[in-house]
């Protein structure tokens, strides 16, 4: 026999529960609408605009940096690692190639290898050395030339410049070559006092210099007077490079 049927009504909800709301669950029955978060600024903006800052900082620095860099490449130019460095080009010394023909001879008593004037000053003011070479070299038309080189310290540089200028007055004498002693050219001059005459002061030294002709058929008063410049010009630039000087 069947239950007999309720006619009743069902009992209303419980006040404060909206529809919707089961008995038996706090959390509603469909999923609450989304809103989006209010409140401070996220860390990723802060982090965004921390970033942002830096590489506006970065780009100034650079911007500093660059022509100090080129400034230091340019001073410094760095050679590439490898790369063959080409030499500076090799300067010419002087303008003639010359050869030593003797030893070089050093004395202490001036006065014993020098003549007139210039012995006479000598003895009244010793030098302290005296040292002699002979060099030869060709001119540009290939004659061969000697060249006599006598460097005399004396003790200071005043005394230097007043045996200078005994030394080069004319008919004043002169210190000897090493020819004037004994040193023997073949076919050559027996002296080297008639062409070429030069003189320097360097310090507390007097460097005299002579240059002549090798073939004596070209050392004669005519053709010495006619190319002393020429020589002279080589007892010049072997002072330039110099020789004899040690």
């Amino acid at each position: 026999m069947s239950e007999p049927y309720d006619y009743r009504a069902p009992a209303p909800s419980p006040p404060g529960r909206p529809q919707g709301w089961s008995g038996t669950s706090r959390m509603p029955t469909q999923a609450p609408p989304s809103y989006p978060p209010v409140g401070p600024p996220r860390d990723t903006e802060r982090r965004a605009k921390l970033i942002d800052y830096a590489l506006k900082v970065l780009g100034l620095l650079g911007v500093a940096l660059v022509p100090g860099l080129l400034w230091y490449l340019v001073r410094n130019n760095p050679a590439p690692t490898g790369a063959a460095q080409t030499p500076p080009p090799s300067q010419t010394v002087g303008v003639y190639q010359f050869q030593p023909y003797h030893g070089v001879a050093t004395e202490t008593d001036c006065a014993a290898h020098s003549t007139d004037r210039v012995k006479a000053f000598f003895q009244q003011h010793p030098c302290v050395t005296l040292t002699r070479s002979l060099y030869t070299t060709s001119l540009t038309n290939s004659q061969k030339v000697i060249t006599s080189i006598a460097v005399v310290r004396m003790d200071n540089a005043a005394g230097a410049k007043l045996l200078q200028q005994v030394s080069d007055e004319n008919g004043s004498g002169h210190v000897k070559d090493l020819v004037e002693d004994g040193v023997v050219i073949p076919g050559g001059p027996n002296a080297l006092q008639d062409a070429g005459y030069y003189s320097v002061v360097r310090g507390s030294r007097v460097i005299v210099v002579m240059t002549e002709y090798v073939d004596g058929t070209l050392d004669t008063h005519g053709n010495l007077t006619s190319t002393n410049r020429t020589l002279r010009a080589v007892s010049q630039d072997a002072v330039k490079q110099g020789i004899g000087l040690g």
